[in-house]
């Protein structure tokens, strides 16, 4: 056991100081020892919570070569995440890393090889995974209250001011962030891969930026403000906050997709960044029963096939965005950092997840049926030349 675990962050944004401040409470022997942001804003807000003591360096090579550093935590735009992780990795260090993974395919083989080598531990931020609602549902699966699994549905449907913050955010370019997928929802498709316990073999797609256009910027006056004076649309702080109607941007304001599995079964899924009614819902259907569960209520109910059976609530005590997951991922992590455990959501989930991403999003801009095989194939033989190597 670690008597100190000492911890270097790169990347000083909300989502990650909102991980940092849960795991610095979990226990008092983990410790911040530098910071990297290339925002001067942000650096700003994390001295004035952690104080002085942890280092400002001036990049994040910086930070990975710091040899009383252990673990390197990763919270920065998803197209540096590669060559941040890679360079940690190389470093001897072991890694937290916000989702996605990457943003394509060759950076997560770069990962994965860099991990392999590096013998060190991972762990990517899939706070849903952590969910206790989430938890509930594959251990129902599991222990076959509704049979073989045959199908099911999923969503992420965004109230209207997150959406808008997202379209006004840097997450509004592919090329700091990857597809809207991939960027927003590849939590949700690890959900899904996980409970399907399978990899997807077939998907389509269809998408567009159909809401967040200048012909649509005048619905945010006619909505209004807030009791607290905020303007629809602009209700969620951040560092970039470009108005969502007239921004440039190339992601999608709303998308379908259809994904066979290798094992036979078959999901939909349906993202739209303007909602009245937000939900992250699932509906699966069984060969003896059905699972129809949202995570924002907590909510989850359960029922077999037959005449007489009667509609359980099985919900947990979870609800909300994550479900609860964020102070579980804490622990766990924390559990990590000072026992070495081995993390419950790791390179592989996360790499999985993205592919199955960027699968979906090929057939979206392509039009056509992807067959998500060659990029399983591909994989396959990274993995046969470093057993090689």
């Amino acid at each position: 056991m670690e008597k100190t675990v000492n911890i270097g962050v790169i990347g000083c944004g909300g989502m990650g100081m909102s991980l940092l401040r849960k795991l610095l409470a979990c226990d008092q022997r983990l410790r911040v020892t530098a910071l990297f942001d290339p925002d001067s804003r942000s650096i700003a807000k994390a001295r004035a919570e952690l104080g002085d003591s942890p280092k400002v360096c001036a990049d994040y090579h910086e930070i990975v070569s710091m040899p009383d550093i252990q673990w390197v935590m990763i919270a920065s735009w998803n197209s540096r995440h590669c060559e941040q992780v890679v360079a940690a990795f190389e470093a001897g260090k072991h890694v937290f890393c916000q989702k996605p993974l990457a943003l394509n395919l060759d950076e997560c083989l770069r990962m994965l090889d860099a991990w392999q080598r590096s013998g060190k531990l991972f762990n990517i931020g899939f706070t849903l995974r952590y969910s206790p609602h989430y938890r509930k549902i594959k251990q129902l699966i599991a222990d076959g209250n509704i049979g073989s699994l045959i199908s099911m549905e999923f969503n992420e449907t965004l109230d209207f001011n997150h959406g808008g913050y997202i379209m006004g955010d840097w997450r509004r370019l592919r090329k700091h962030a990857g597809t809207h997928l991939l960027e927003k929802c590849c939590h949700d498709v690890d959900l899904v891969n996980w409970i399907v316990a399978s990899r997807a073999a077939r998907v389509a797609s269809f998408g567009g930026i159909d809401f967040f256009t200048p012909a649509n910027a005048h619905r945010a006056d006619e909505i209004g403000v807030r009791d607290d004076g905020k303007k629809a649309y602009a209700t969620w702080n951040g560092l970039i906050r470009l108005d969502p109607f007239t921004s440039d941007k190339d992601i999608v304001d709303n998308q379908v997709a259809i994904i066979e599995y290798e094992n036979g079964v078959r999901t939909t899924f349906h993202t739209n960044c303007n909602a009245a009614l937000p939900e992250r819902r699932m509906y699966i259907l069984g060969s003896e029963g059905a699972i129809r569960a949202d995570v924002l209520t907590g909510k989850i109910q359960m029922k077999r096939i037959g005449f007489d059976t009667e509609t359980e609530d099985v919900s947990t005590d979870s609800s909300g965005g994550h479900g609860g997951g964020d102070a579980i991922l804490a622990r766990e992590l924390t559990d990590s950092m000072l026992n070495h455990k081995p993390p419950s959501v790791g390179l592989m989930e996360g790499l999985e997840s993205a592919v199955t991403c960027f699968a979906i999003d090929e057939a979206m801009d392509s039009g056509v049926v992807i067959d998500a095989g060659v990029y399983w194939r591909k994989l396959k033989a990274l993995e046969v030349r470093l057993q090689q190597a």
